[in-house]
Parts: C-alpha cells; sequence; structure tokens
C-alpha cells in the first residue's frame, strides 16, 4: 500500500470515497480543514531544511560583498595618548623647544587603494557564480520540502481512508455475527458459522486498530515536516488525484523544456562556471599589482621639526617573478576539478531525460491501474451485497460471508493504492519537469 516519490514511501486512498465522503454541518469541527497548499507553505516557510538553504544564499552574497571589498579604499584612523612624569626640553637658537611633553597626544591617518590586481577579477567572478548556484540550490531545496509536505499529505489521507475502510470491514462483520447468532438462537444454522463470523470481528478489529496507529503515525511525520500540529480534517486535493488527461503532453520538447526550468541542473552549471573562474585565478598571479596609499600623522610634540602635522603618499608595486611553480599546480588542479564538475552536470542534465520518460510511462500506468482497480472495487461490493443477502435467506454460509467482506475490505484498499499512486505520479512528473507541485513554474 506504498508508492515511491523520489524515495519517499506514500500510501494511497480512492478520490470517489474520499468524495462520497460527507460531514453534516452539525458534526463538522470548527477548525478549518487543512489544505495541500497550506501544507506546503508552512513547510516551505517553517521547515528547518528550508530556511537553512536561504542562510547559506545570504552567506554566498556576504562572500560576494567581501571579494568586492577589493575594489574600494581601506581606510584607518588611529590615535594615542602618553602622559609622562616629566618633559623634555631643549634650546634651539635661543629658543626652548619642547621635545616630550607631559601629556603627548598624536593620531594617524592611513588609505590603501588598490589600483590594479588581476587576481581580483577571477576571484569575484567565482564568488558571483558560487552566489547564483547558492540561490539555485535554496530554489531546488523549498523545492524539495514542498514535494515532501505533498507526499505526506497524500500519506495521511491515505492512511486515514484505509482506516475508514478497516472500520467499516468491522461494522459490517459485527453485523454479520448479529446475524449468525440469531440463526443458531433459532437453531437454523450450526454453532460453526457462529465462530467463523467471530473470526471475521477480530481479523477486522485488529486490521482497524493496524490501520489506526499507521495514521496516527503518519500525523505526526506530516507534523514534524509541516513544525505545525496538523488539523483533524484534510481537505482532498480533487485536482492532484483527478489530473486531465492532456497531463504530460503539450507544445514544445518536454524534455528539453524541464532542463530548462530544473533548479538542480542550473545550481550545477553555475558551479562548473565556478570552477572555471578559480582555475583562472593562479595565472593572475603573474601580473603585477599596484596599491596606492597615503599616510598622515598628527602630534602636539612639534619636536625639532616643528611641524605638527605630516602627511605622505605613493604607489606601491609587487610582483610575483616566481613561485616555485605552485601557480602551475594550481591551474592544473583547479582546471581539472573544473572539468570534473562540467561532467557532473552533463550527467545531471542528461538525466532529466530518463526522469521525464520515466514519470510520463509511471503515469500512464496509474491511470490504467485507477481504471481497473475500480471495477474490481464494484465488483467487490456487489459480491459482498449478493452474499450478504444469501446469507441471511440461508442460502449461504458465515464462511461465505466472511469471505465477501475481507475481498470489499482488500478491494477497497487496492482502489486506495492505486488512486494514491496516480496522485503520487502526478507529483513524479511535476518533479521531473521542475515544477512546483501545484504543477506551476517555481521562481528562484
Amino acid at each position: 500500500m506504498l508508492f515511491s516519490l523520489r524515495g519517499a514511501r506514500v500510501l494511497v486512498a480512492p478520490v470517489l470515497l474520499l468524495l462520497s465522503l460527507s460531514v453534516s454541518r452539525e458534526g463538522r469541527a470548527e477548525e478549518a480543514p487543512l489544505t495541500i497548499e497550506e501544507a506546503i507553505r508552512l513547510a516551505v516557510t517553517r521547515n528547518e531544511r528550508a530556511l537553512a538553504s536561504g542562510e547559506r544564499l545570504e552567506a554566498a552574497e556576504a562572500r560576494v560583498s567581501k571579494a568586492r571589498a577589493v575594489f574600494f579604499p581601506d581606510v584607518e584612523v588611529s590615535g594615542a595618548w602618553t602622559h609622562r612624569p616629566y618633559e623634555r626640553t631643549t634650546t634651539v637658537g635661543g629658543e626652548q623647544v619642547v621635545l616630550s611633553k607631559y601629556d603627548a597626544f598624536s593620531s594617524t591617518f592611513t588609505a590603501r587603494q588598490v589600483i590594479f590586481d588581476a587576481r581580483a577579477f577571477p576571484v569575484l567572478k567565482q564568488t558571483r557564480s558560487e552566489r547564483d548556484a547558492a540561490m539555485y540550490e535554496a530554489a531546488e531545496q523549498r523545492r524539495i520540502v514542498a514535494f515532501e509536505a505533498s507526499a505526506a499529505f497524500l500519506m495521511t489521507l491515505g492512511y486515514e481512508q484505509v482506516a475508514a475502510a478497516a472500520d467499516r470491514r468491522v461494522e459490517l462483520a459485527r453485523q454479520t455475527l448479529a446475524d449468525s447468532s440469531a440463526r443458531f438462537e433459532a437453531q437454523i444454522t450450526g454453532s460453526n458459522d457462529v465462530t467463523r463470523a467471530e473470526l471475521e470481528v477480530a481479523s477486522a478489529e485488529r486490521e482497524a486498530t493496524r490501520a489506526h496507529n499507521e495514521e496516527q503515525t503518519s500525523r505526526l511525520a506530516l507534523a514534524n515536516l509541516l513544525v505545525a500540529p496538523v488539523p483533524a480534517r484534510l481537505e482532498v486535493p480533487v485536482a492532484l488525484l483527478s489530473p486531465p488527461p492532456e497531463l504530460g503532453t503539450g507544445p514544445g520538447d518536454l524534455v528539453e523544456t524541464a532542463r530548462q526550468l530544473r533548479f538542480d541542473v542550473a545550481a550545477q552549471k553555475k558551479r562548473a562556471e565556478a570552477f572555471l573562474y578559480f582555475s583562472r585565478e593562479p595565472a593572475s598571479r603573474f601580473f603585477p599589482s599596484l596599491v596606492g596609499r597615503a599616510d598622515g600623522r598628527w602630534t602636539n610634540e612639534a619636536g625639532l621639526s616643528g611641524r605638527n602635522t605630516t602627511w605622505t603618499y605613493g604607489i606601491d608595486l609587487s610582483w610575483s617573478i616566481f613561485d616555485s611553480t605552485i601557480a602551475f599546480a594550481d591551474t592544473r588542479e583547479r582546471k581539472a576539478l573544473a572539468r570534473a564538475s562540467s561532467l557532473e552536470a552533463q550527467a545531471l542534465e542528461r538525466g532529466v531525460e530518463l526522469d521525464v520518460k520515466t514519470a510520463l510511462a509511471n503515469l500512464a500506468n496509474a491511470r490504467a491501474a485507477v481504471a481497473q482497480a475500480g471495477v474490481a472495487l464494484d465488483a467487490a461490493r456487489k459480491n459482498a451485497s449478493e452474499t450478504t443477502t444469501l446469507y441471511r435467506e440461508g442460502l449461504a454460509n458465515a464462511l461465505s460471508a466472511a469471505d465477501a467482506n475481507q475481498s470489499l475490505f482488500e478491494a477497497d484498499v487496492a482502489r486506495t493504492r492505486e488512486l494514491y499512486t496516480l496522485g503520487a505520479a502526478v507529483l513524479d512528473l511535476y518533479a521531473a519537469q521542475g515544477l512546483d507541485p501545484e504543477g506551476k513554474e517555481p521562481r528562484p
């Protein structure tokens, strides 16, 4: 009763059964039902994995600012105060000059501006590509969390409907037991029918207990994913469980469109681009770097020079003529990493075709399975109804009634499985195409 949605295990349940369940206004809970759209919103805005990806993007933005800082001047101002127990003076040209005061004050000003540094350009381009990759990765992580929330939502609905089917089986089994007991007391049938009916009740109650436990466990898992309590009622995603016949078709190449939309492909391409810029940095070390500087100083101790303020400016040039072949080794290493990252991007992009075509095949199989399971469920209902009528008329025994009840339960659960397998196939197709769980193009 489980299906796989990119590694997630999801239970499934029938839409006709869901749509046929009606609740009177008097019995409705005051709490609004949880929709799949609201579940996705809660997961994307509260789940720690989605939030952490946003923080990693913020860190990447900060690294871009840090790499850009080389193009702005560095300015530093400092001051000092010194107290002495005595003054030092001297006489120059008949005038007394103070060399050291009791309280000496001084301040310095230093400014540096990079005029040219070839290494700054590939480093800046590298950090920008890494920032873009982090942006796509954050969007992809949010998309993954959204699909996990959708899968968990379907799982909870599926377990809920399996539990409802199990409860109906228990009710029917108890009714059969009551009929068997009445027939036995009237000496119409033997005690074996009562024993068989009791066995069916016990089996049905065991399955119902298991189904309710699985439903509760699923709700806990959904609440943990959403980081929020799950309401008692979940709204059926009719659009997801009843996809239009034209889904999976459309103008243009679906595979090529998916390659353009997939955030994981875009992120890997940006990572490969960052490695390419990273490999160009060692070659830029052989260019000289120019740095302009300006220094100023003020003090209240003019001394022999008689100047309280002094300043200088100039240009510093540095040129690494030979660095023991370290730059060549770095270039070789980084080019190899760039090629490896580019190959990983190509493999990921090539795998999109497999994802899309596999999802299309699964969707077609799920459509057929839903139709077949519906036919089987109708037959099981008819068989259960006819067997119950025959049993009440004394034309069938309790064994036949129990078997018909069990067959109806199994067909009901099978219909549940196949219908939610269809919903999962729709989600798989959306995921392979790079869309969000609602079938729309997400924004990075």
